[in-house]
């Protein structure tokens, strides 16, 4: 076999990249760092499966149990014994994603409704139809100059309830993929009021505990399930995630059961064992490392004066502005991988996002400075022109098919459609349902059977089971003309859109 897979990781590894994306341990160097290397590089020998002694993920009596008490106790160090003692928490190999899903199935009977952010992750979509759940969305606001996320509004959290005291839960994305952290406390107090569950993805925020400088973890606000990505913003394996409940909130067996359906059933001891590896890093090192990281920010930050930089509520999210210089998001990142070797977490058309994590080192961030100012000073918009590094022959042919031309480009407007569109159909019914593929001009009044998920900013203007209006028809038009990308349509070329027939 030519092990295509092996040999790209092996390519990667070997550059040197200089990593702003995820996982948090960046490439294994906060292992080597701190002399973890002796744990990790056996990890193909600790490779196991459920035997004596080794425990069972969805039942833990035994070892795991342990490692996620243990966990539990550096997690919420800082909470009152009390408050704490009200807590649970449980490891997830299947990532945040089979989190969410357990969570919302564990809150939401079929038929039940559920308040969520329209700017939620694609699996509380999917939970909800696999559960038979009808969503109730909240409108996602978003920063129209970067194409970012902000975050739903507390206020219109609080409307929501009241006017659906039906629902049976309130799903918070908290903070959003930019780093955006809205404070939900009175959301929390309000939901309990109605005798409504509180899920919040915290997938990016399972660092917060590590500084005060950070937005405090909503399991402090009182939530009922807070769902953690510990690989995204701390050193685990991608795919480690951990759950953290309050028993008396909810029905544990049926969290239990639920989690055994979207869970698999072999979890890898592997992922289970790199959670408890971050969390002896957490414990031993995180806030100093933390400390460290937001004084290398603190002087990135300052080094970037000719570039605009975006606040977030999360300073170790770092959105930067490229658009006004020239170069929009897309380009600008292809730029930086292919001629300077730094990797970011995403890009936009207005710039670009890097994600930084206690792995992170100042010479990560001295080089990147040197490079976004020498992208301005020779003005890169052709970047092959000078292209006189000695690098072999696959890697230039690489980067000549990554970057091409780059040319420069111009604000654009994109013009989202704002309102949440008259659904004409329940998200389960329209999964079901048989689809029929029509001219995207011709589709004025049909039910949608797909999603439309223009990126930036990556929410859903669209969602199964609701009308096309004019206001959308109109944009995907221009978005067409304008080569946007759109996530969830099964035509790419923005010709057609699938809807029920």
């Amino acid at each position: 076999m030519d092990m295509p897979i092996y040999k790209k990781l092996s390519y990667i590894y070997k550059s040197e990249l200089t990593s702003f994306h995820m996982p948090g341990h960046k490439y294994g160097k906060i292992y080597e760092k701190l002399g973890y290397d002796k744990y990790m590089d056996k990890l193909y020998k600790l490779d196991t499966t459920e035997i004596l002694g080794t425990d069972n993920l969805h039942n833990a009596q035994g070892v795991i149990r342990k490692s996620q008490d243990n966990t539990k106790r550096i997690l919420l160090a800082d909470m009152d014994p009390v408050d704490r003692e009200a807590l649970d928490l449980l490891y997830l190999v299947n990532g945040s994603t089979c989190g969410i899903e357990a969570a919302i199935m564990t809150a939401c009977k079929s038929g039940s409704s559920i308040i969520m952010n329209r700017g939620c992750h694609q699996s509380a979509y999917n939970a909800c139809i696999l559960a038979r759940v009808k969503p109730i969305f909240v409108k996602e606001e978003i920063d129209k100059e970067n194409n970012i996320l902000m975050g739903a509004r507390p206020e219109d959290y609080l409307d929501a309830i009241r006017s659906n005291p039906q629902a049976s839960a309130v799903f918070i994305t908290r903070p959003s993929y930019y780093g955006m952290s809205q404070d939900i406390d009175q959301v929390v107090e309000l939901a309990h009021e109605y005798q409504m569950l509180v899920i919040v993805d915290e997938a990016h925020g399972a660092h917060f505990g590590l500084s005060h400088l950070l937005p405090k973890s909503a399991v402090y606000s009182g939530a009922d399930m807070v769902i953690q990505s510990v690989h995204k913003t701390l050193p685990s394996l991608t795919q480690s995630s951990i759950l953290i409940y309050r028993k008396r909130a909810l029905d544990t067996a049926r969290l239990t059961s639920v989690l055994s359906m979207v869970e698999t059933s072999s979890p890898s001891y592997v992922m289970l064992m790199s959670i408890e590896v971050c969390y002896d890093i957490y414990e031993k090192s995180g806030r100093v490392l933390m400390q460290n990281l937001m004084n290398n920010i603190y002087r990135f930050k300052r080094g970037l004066k000719d570039y605009k930089v975006f606040t977030t509520s999360d300073p170790s999210k770092i959105f930067v502005n490229t658009i006004e210089k020239g170069i929009n998001g897309y380009d600008f990142a292809k730029v930086l991988r292919h001629r300077y070797n730094i990797q970011v977490e995403l890009s936009n058309y207005s710039g670009v996002l890097f994600l930084a994590t206690i792995a992170n080192t100042k010479s990560d961030f001295d080089k990147t400075l040197v490079a976004m100012k020498d992208i301005l000073d020779r003005k890169l918009f052709s970047v092959l022109a000078d292209f006189k590094e000695d690098i072999s022959e696959h890697a230039r042919q690489e980067r000549f098919q990554s970057i091409g031309s780059i040319y420069r480009s111009r604000p654009i407007s994109l013009d989202l459609p704002v309102a949440i569109p008259e659904r004409g159909m329940d998200l389960s019914q329209a999964f079901d349902a048989d689809k029929e593929d029509i001219r995207i001009e011709e589709s004025l009044g049909r039910i949608s059977g797909e999603f439309v998920i223009p990126y930036p900013p990556g929410v859903a203007i669209l969602a199964p089971g609701e009308l096309v209006d004019q206001d959308l028809i109109d944009f995907l038009v221009r978005a067409r003309d304008i080569n946007i990308d759109i996530n969830g349509m099964e035509s790419h070329s923005l010709e057609t859109i699938k809807v029920i027939k």
